[in-house]
Parts: C-alpha cells; structure tokens; sequence
C-alpha cells in the first residue's frame, strides 16, 4: 500500500494576544491539508520570567521543525519579528500577514510573500511554482 505523504507543517509566528489570527490561520491551514503548529499552545502569558530559555528554545525547534512560518505582522511584535529571521536564515518559507499595515523594512527582507489578507497569506504557502515564486494576485508585495 502507498505511504501517504506526511502534512506539510506551519509554524503560526504571531503577537501572544492575537486570538483572532491564531483560530482563522489555523482554519485556513488545515484546509490546506497542512498541519498548523501554533506556539501558544505552551502558553506562558502572564510567567514568562523565569521560563525564558524554554519559551524561547521550544519556539526555534518547532520553527527548524516546520516546511514555513506564516507570520502574523499586524502590530509590533518583538517575538514575532525574531522567529521570521530565524525562520528566514534556516531557508524556511517566510509568509508575512500584515492585515494592511505597511510592512516594515525588516519584514520585506525576511518575507517570501506579503500579503495584506490572511487568506492570500495561506494560499501563499501553498501556491509556489517550481521556482519557488508566488502568483501575482496572491500576493500584494514580494521580496524584491
């Protein structure tokens, strides 16, 4: 019998507030048929002192872990901002969601596509061609 092919995994980057985002992506994700791995399932609002290296630990083996990160860069975000790099310089697939706010200059150069509605963001992950581009009407800006 053919073994199926394991789900593509998204890790869920993302402000630790941002509900809305983390219950939509991971709708969206999972229609995709891939597997959505959102960090706040450890969730440490509240008592994050003490428990930095294991916050901070757990986030980058779910991110080497993953296919891509869809990043939700709808405010500033410390946290978020780190795990996109870290995502960026493992050569991992960079989603950025801004929601409509401009993108930041950092968010371009870590950001294979940048899309202003969440669900152009998911398409996005999926939507490559064999060069690893994103359609145009995906996307609304793009790593130049």
């Amino acid at each position: 019998m053919p073994q199926q092919p394991e789900a593509r995994r998204v890790y869920l980057a993302g402000p630790p507030y941002a509900e809305e985002y983390r219950r939509r992506a991971e709708t969206l994700v999972q229609a995709l048929g891939w597997e959505p791995v959102d960090p706040m399932r450890r969730d440490y609002r509240g008592r994050t002192e003490g428990n930095e290296t294991e916050i901070v630990e757990g986030d980058l083996a779910e991110i080497a872990g993953c296919d891509a990160t869809l990043a939700a860069f709808t405010a500033p975000d410390e946290g978020t901002a780190m795990e996109a790099w870290y995502a960026h310089a493992l050569g991992k697939r960079v989603v950025a969601y801004t929601g409509g706010t401009p993108p930041h200059p950092w968010t371009v150069y870590v950001a294979d596509a940048i899309c202003a509605e969440l669900e152009s963001a998911v398409r996005a992950l999926a939507e490559t061609d064999s060069g690893g581009s994103v359609p145009d009407q995906v996307v609304d800006e793009r790593r130049r």
